[in-house]
């Protein structure tokens, strides 16, 4: 039995998953020394990402094609591959639309804008003029393109889902990161964004039931792999996987903007 995809794909680029899972924009979102202003910023590029997630998952939802078979009572129901598949794409939708309310009841709870404007695109390093107009910035919009392009007619379910896993996977370990920066017995009250990263948006993006969702996601692509045949089919199917992987992290990486807090 070959190791499954997720094993494999984690097993490459650990050097590319340390950055962009460790940043320091993460460190200083778990101290609480983040501004409103910053936080707001990166937040509403942020929520533009997580609403083109919606077609993103229409188009994986459109590749699935159920296999026909006739349902007999006398042998146990056992959901196919491609029953599980749906599940996890309809319950990212059901999370990603209970995601967007979230970001938006918690913005008017503690005076974010869900409209900033980057200072700068790619931060002070990368020295790009920002947006005079909001809108998605360079990496925001490269992810974007990134989604369209695994969903396309060109790209396989499994490559689709590949993508979708190591958004959600980086996504979940990061903020587990920020959530080890959390210095108990402090007051959130007092974190310069006024709580809003410690007290709501680390427990969400933290939480056991992101993680079941992740896994839901893991193993509906592992399963998937699994019934890819031959040694050529693998190592095909394989290579293409671990082009979308190398790809979420280097957009992983730059997501996160640079900081001076």
């Amino acid at each position: 039995m070959s190791e499954p995809l997720s094993s494999y794909l984690r097993s490459h680029f650990p050097s590319s998953f340390h950055r962009a899972t460790t940043h320091p924009f993460l460190i200083a979102a778990g101290s609480g020394t983040l501004s409103k202003k910053t936080l707001s910023q990166w937040l509403s590029q942020d929520r533009l990402y997580a609403q083109s997630y919606v077609r993103f998952i229409g188009l994986l939802l459109s590749k699935i094609v159920f296999p026909p078979r006739n349902p007999r009572v006398s042998k146990p129901r056992i959901p196919s591959t491609e029953e599980r598949i749906f599940h996890a794409l309809t319950e990212a939708l059901v999370n990603i639309r209970r995601e967007l309310r979230f970001f938006e009841d918690t913005a008017v709870k503690y005076g974010l804008d869900l409209t900033a404007v980057p200072d700068l695109e790619g931060g002070e390093e990368e020295g790009k003029e920002g947006w005079k107009v909001f809108g998605p910035g360079f990496i925001t919009k490269a992810y974007i393109d990134l989604f369209m392009a695994a969903g396309s007619s060109g790209a396989s379910l499994l490559e689709g889902l590949t993508v979708l896993w190591a958004t959600e996977w980086c996504y979940l370990s990061a903020w587990r990161f920020a959530r080890g920066h959390m210095k108990e017995g402090k007051d959130a009250r007092e974190d310069r964004d006024g709580g809003a990263l410690r007290k709501e948006f680390i427990p969400n993006w933290s939480s056991d039931e992101f993680e079941e969702f992740v896994v839901l996601i893991r193993d509906a692509m592992d399963e998937l792999a699994g019934k890819l045949k031959g040694v050529e089919e693998i190592e095909r199917e394989r290579g293409k996987c671990l082009g979308w992987w190398r790809q979420v992290l280097w957009l992983e990486e730059r997501f996160w903007p640079n900081v001076k807090e």
